[in-house]
């Protein structure tokens, strides 16, 4: 039988905003749809997203200002079928990155501080066994709060009991 992943999703807490190097500059983008967004990536998934959230999902880019290059993004999407625990006026943080030479900066903290600071209820997740990812989003101030599994089916996101 294969073990299911499971992930742990957290909730915006209290307002810690992190601080990064000004060598940074950073900013929301909305997609269209031509111009869905500005990393490489599949265009598959961005137009799932953009049907889905009938345009609504955002993009947070942070950008190093020397070599002009996107070092972090997070996505930033309205509740979707995949996340049942959800409420309609809620959102999620998801699929981040940030390139490795960019790693150590806490641009992933911030970003997470940076999106929360609104009056929105903004939800994070990552997998039960990413501790890099737990400790960034911790240090945002966002609270665990739910453990769920991905179904096969269609990939979405159920509750499960915490043990």
């Amino acid at each position: 039988m294969n073990k299911q992943q499971m992930y742990w999703f957290y909730k915006r807490d209290k307002s810690t905003l992190i601080k990064i190097d000004d060598r940074f500059k950073y900013f929301f983008f909305d997609p269209t749809t031509f111009n869905l967004k500005l990393h490489n990536g599949s265009i598959l998934l961005y137009l799932f997203w953009y049907i889905f959230s009938f345009g609504r999902y955002r993009i947070f880019y942070i950008i190093d200002k020397k070599s002009d290059t996107i070092a972090h993004y997070s996505h930033i999407l309205p509740k979707i079928f995949k996340y049942s625990f959800m409420k309609k006026q809620e959102f999620q943080i998801a699929n981040c990155y940030t390139y490795p030479e960019f790693r150590g900066n806490r641009l992933f903290s911030f970003a997470l501080s940076f999106i929360g600071e609104s009056e929105d209820v903004f939800w994070v997740g990552t997998r039960d066994d990413n501790n890099a990812s737990i400790k960034s989003i911790e240090r945002a101030g966002y609270l665990r709060v739910l453990k769920v599994y991905k179904s096969n089916f269609l990939g979405i996101y159920k509750l499960r009991a915490i043990e």
